[in-house]
């Protein structure tokens, strides 16, 4: 690795955190339904701080959209339907409108637990990483491969702290490779039908600034690796 310039290194581990910021957040919010907790972060403002809304059209439009609902959100009168909204897109019980699994949208018969739930739980374990609703869970539910997405981008800032390049270079190559062949092939797709279905604007905003930071991540990700092979 050769960074010289402090600016340029400053640049670049702020790059890294950003992308730790993003990704918690994002897996919060779809990984199960909302928690008062989860619910009262996002009405003190944390949703403005997320990063990249002035390069990506959407996601300072779903920013907006969301901050919006949350300047009139109740918790004693608004919470049983927001969480309602995420119990019956992503749950059930009845005929889900949006489901939450890559295989429903890669899988030509929409099967859960198959080939495509079976190759993210490889990558998952090339880190050892194994989910905590292993076997209760499709490992291709989008608050999973989010979630693997945190981790990753986690431990990409501690090699990058230890100056560990080589080790850098990988989680990050790993990283492109899992956006590009999995999360970017049916998040557009996942999108049209939450902003089609969702009845609060909190989950048609929030999917549009998940469709527009992975966009960007992918972009972040190629920068990245080009500065630390230099």
């Amino acid at each position: 690795m050769n960074l010289q310039k402090t600016e340029e290194l400053y640049e670049i581990e702020n790059l890294l955190e950003l992308r730790i910021f993003a990704y918690d957040i994002l897996r919060k919010v779809f990984l199960a339904e909302p928690t008062k907790e989860l619910v009262v972060q996002f009405q003190n403002g944390i949703i403005n701080f997320f990063p990249f809304n002035e390069e990506d059209p959407q996601i300072k439009e779903g920013i907006g959209q969301v901050s919006h609902f949350f300047q009139t959100f109740d918790m004693d009168k608004n919470f049983d339907g927001l969480h309602w909204d995420y119990t019956r897109m992503f749950i059930g019980p009845y005929k889900l409108p949006a489901p939450i699994w890559e295989s429903a949208y890669l899988n030509r018969e929409g099967l859960l637990f198959a080939e495509e739930t079976l190759a993210v739980r490889r990558l998952y374990l090339q880190y050892n990483l194994l989910s905590l609703q292993y076997g209760k869970e499709a490992d291709d539910h989008l608050g999973l491969e989010l979630d693997f997405m945190y981790q990753l981008s986690t431990l990409a800032n501690n090699h990058a702290q230890d100056e560990n390049s080589q080790l850098l270079q990988k989680v990050l190559a790993d990283q492109y490779e899992f956006l590009k062949e999995h999360l970017l092939k049916w998040i557009p797709a996942f999108g049209k039908k939450v902003i089609k279905h969702a009845e609060t604007d909190f989950y048609k905003g929030m999917v549009k600034i998940l469709n527009g930071f992975l966009t960007i991540d992918k972009i972040c990700l190629e920068e990245l690796f080009t500065s630390y092979k230099q």
